[in-house]
């Protein structure tokens, strides 16, 4: 993510350590506050935004060199993460409103 992207006042972004360690982690062990399932919920949002990005800038970038193939890979990669996390989150976080 640049700089410049804006994010909600308090809100830190969680690190990619972060979400392996919440894709293990067992829902029925842990208490959802509303804060904490408003922050997944943003988180996952954010994610799933700037991986759909990169893989829109690794199409269009696409020149057929190693290089672009590699970064294909990578952001479809990611995509596909950012889309398994957000599948964890909308079955087992309640949506606080």
């Amino acid at each position: 993510m640049n700089a410049r992207t804006e994010q909600a006042a308090g809100y830190e972004e969680l690190s990619s350590a972060d979400f392996a360690a919440l894709e293990v982690w067992d829902p029925t062990l842990v208490v959802i506050t509303p804060r904490m399932a408003a922050r997944l919920w943003l988180q996952t949002s954010l994610r799933l935004t700037r991986a759909q990005k990169e893989l829109h800038d690794a199409i269009f970038a696409n020149d057929g060199t190693d290089e672009a193939l590699d970064r294909f890979a990578s952001a479809r990669a990611e995509l596909d993460s950012a889309e398994a996390w957000a599948l964890h989150v909308s079955r087992n976080i309640p949506r606080h409103r």
